[in-house]
């Protein structure tokens, strides 16, 4: 292993440290600093047999979790995209052909979306 590779992981290993320890110091700020005194009419048990305020069976319309997905799906190709933009220059030519077709199957993606209506909001 070359003295510049294993310094790339003591980085990625002091890296992993510090994001432990400001996950481990933001649990002990919130222990500090929060009160944890429960009044009995905060939390009341679900068997309690009071009414709720309203209903409590709401229909989900599914477009918005269609949506959901479809924000994902191309919320990942840039997490794709960007990396080969960084280093396009020396990637070459093959890999711009790569992701010639990659950004064309995303693009017949979205032309099979809006075919089926998933961008429509009044169906």
């Amino acid at each position: 292993m070359s003295p510049d590779m294993s310094s790339q992981y003591v980085l990625a290993g002091v890296m992993l440290i510090v994001a432990l320890l400001l996950a481990f110091l933001t649990l002990v700020i919130h222990r500090l600093f929060v009160p944890h005194v429960q009044k009995p009419e905060q939390n009341p048990p679900p068997e309690h047999g009071g009414r709720t305020g309203h209903k409590t069976w709401v229909q989900f319309r599914l477009r918005y979790a269609v949506l959901a997905l479809l924000f994902v799906a191309f919320d990942m190709e840039m997490v794709f995209m960007f990396p080969w933009a960084v280093a396009f220059k020396q990637v070459g030519l093959v890999a711009f052909f790569d992701m010639f077709v990659f950004v064309a199957i995303l693009i017949s993606a979205i032309i099979f979306a809006w075919k089926e209506g998933a961008f429509d909001w009044e169906r």
